[in-house]
């Protein structure tokens, strides 16, 4: 078998040093694994972690154009599911035009499905009456006369106790209005098919706070719900978005809080440390209010305003956005809305836009930052309607072997300008595409890289990596025992090269891919590659 020219296999025996001590053997079974942080990775050289971004298309695939959406935009807190082949999409619908430091009078939840993911019909439901009519695909509130609510954390309940009543839920914030007779601020709706939606009578206890889109889902692994609600904490430097971590046993009374995302001092000494007045910053009830140099705090904000705190974080968690990725087996991911705003440009903050981070975690409640804090995903060019705002809809979409992240992009910053030059508020739902299993790879140099991993013990009959060579790099794959000492018949001297891009390429040993006379017992992966990005493993079946 012929071996590559570029580098020899002696030079990439030398970038493993010896294997670890003894250290716990890691049950993976026939579960996909994922290079998301270090658990993976015993002892490598020449390897990184690299965040890898999905690719913008910059489509316009639903905006509000339908007759009965006239005077509406298409809001931030929309959710997306795909269930036996179906995707289906719950979007936040608000009125354009309102009065300022007020809410709008009509925010609701508009439904559609696309027939491929791309195309979206809006199927006229007759389900809630807007503007003197049921022609519309409105789904909440039951009555726009009651309340208004401030979008939607859809998702299906998974718990397998779950009445079929209340399969569907969404727990967001809601807008009661005068002699409504409902109580709010955060409130849980239920339904049985996505469609027809009723506010649950139990009342949401136990949070300190959920502003914007809380995320949800039932968490086997706990036999409880957890919850992500936004919070407010106060650093020295002033009040910071944060998002926290709860759980549940019925969606409604909620405990164990703790935060789980948020700046850190990484953060801060990304930029210059603020000059802190504590004396203007504040509560008053449950508003924050901060006074402008020169000027009183009353005549700084309005009541109902989301305020920006001066000083304060140069970035805040402004959406969790957490959801397990199903894929792999124990990854959490966080797409995360972050708000900058870290300078201030007279009565407003600065920036004042909006993009995405990427956080992964093991138990959905220790996140870590991967790719520097570079962006997941970025606002699109000048000029476009995503140019100012982004917000992630939570847990992206398989399409194939890849993943579609969707999202609202808006040219509207926090305080409600539009960028400069554009007399026209754009809003619309898009699409990012990534491949499969794509948020994190473990990067090999180009000069050649080699990782062991920890004892593992697998079920299955052969191993398929998550692999992207390019059109020159190249991988081998050794199996070692539990003492580093390599298996004859999988060495690297009997493995066949690796070259190509897929999703699951499989490993074989001198064109034989059979492993399961290993299964159940401890093996290490030693990688040997070069200019290579790995993603995932899997011993399969």
């Amino acid at each position: 078998m012929m071996k590559p020219l570029f580098i020899s296999v002696a030079a990439l025996l030398a970038l493993t040093g010896p294997v670890p001590a003894e250290t716990p053997v890691l049950d993976v079974g026939a579960r996909k694994q994922l290079f998301v942080d270090h658990r993976f990775i015993e002892s490598a050289d020449g390897v990184a972690l690299i965040a890898n971004p999905p690719q913008r298309t910059g489509e316009i695939l639903v905006t509000t154009d339908a007759p009965w959406e006239k005077g509406l935009l298409v809001a931030s807190y929309s959710s997306i599911a795909k269930e036996n082949g179906r995707v289906r999409l719950w979007y936040q619908v608000s009125e354009a035009h309102h009065e300022p430091g007020k809410n709008p009078d009509f925010m609701g939840v508009a439904y559609a499905e696309p027939t491929d993911g791309i195309r979206f019909e809006k199927p006229i439901l007759g389900l809630v009456e807007h503007n003197g009519s049921k022609r519309n695909n409105f789904v909440m509130p039951h009555d726009p006369k009651l309340l208004s609510q401030g979008g939607c954390s859809v998702t299906r309940d998974d718990n397998p106790a779950c009445p079929p009543g209340e399969r569907y839920k969404s727990w967001q914030k809601i807008y009661p209005k005068p002699g409504s007779g409902i109580r709010g601020p955060h409130r849980v709706w239920v339904s049985p098919d996505g469609l027809r939606w009723q506010l649950s009578p139990k009342p949401v206890t136990g949070l300190r706070a959920a502003d914007t889109q809380p995320t949800w889902f039932w968490n086997p692994r706990t036999g409880r719900y957890a919850g992500y609600s936004r919070e407010w904490v106060r650093f020295p430097e002033g009040p910071v978005r944060m998002a926290s971590y709860n759980e549940s046993d019925d969606m409604h009374a909620w405990e164990k809080m703790q935060m789980a995302l948020g700046p850190d001092e990484a953060d801060f000494a990304a930029f210059p440390r603020p000059a802190v007045e504590l004396d203007r910053v504040k509560m008053e009830r449950d508003r924050l209010v901060v006074a402008a140099p020169g000027r009183p705090a009353e005549e700084e904000l309005r009541p109902g305003e989301d305020p920006v705190p001066f000083p304060g974080a140069p970035v805040d968690v402004y959406g969790p956005g957490v959801f397990p990725y199903l894929e792999a087996d124990g990854v959490y991911v966080a797409t995360a809305a972050m708000f900058h705003h870290w300078r201030r440009d007279g009565r407003f903050s600065w920036p004042d836009t909006g993009d995405v981070r990427l956080a992964t975690s093991r138990d959905g409640i220790h996140f870590q930052q991967t790719g520097g804090r570079q962006p997941f995903l970025r606002p699109g060019p000048a000029g476009a309607f995503d140019s100012k705002w982004l917000w992630p809809m939570p847990r992206p979409v398989r399409m194939g072997d890849e993943l579609w992240v969707y999202y609202v992009g808006t040219n509207e910053a926090h305080s409600g300008r539009v960028e400069s030059g554009v007399r026209q508020k754009l809003s619309a739902i898009s699409r990012a595409v990534m491949r499969l299993d794509g948020f994190v790879s473990a990067d090999f140099d180009h000069a050649g890289g080699s990782l062991v991993t920890p004892p593992l013990r697998f079920a299955g009959s052969r191993l398929e990596l998550n692999l992207d060579t390019a059109g020159g790099g190249f991988g081998f794959v050794e199996l070692l025992d539990e003492r580093g000492v390599p298996i004859p018949g999988y060495t690297l001297g009997a493995a066949d090269p690796l070259n190509g891009n897929s999703v699951r390429m499989r490993a074989t040993w001198q064109g034989k891919a059979d492993v399961s006379a290993l299964a159940g017992k401890p093996v290490r992966l030693r990688l040997r590659m070069r200019a290579a990005k790995l993603y995932a493993f899997q011993f399969v079946p």
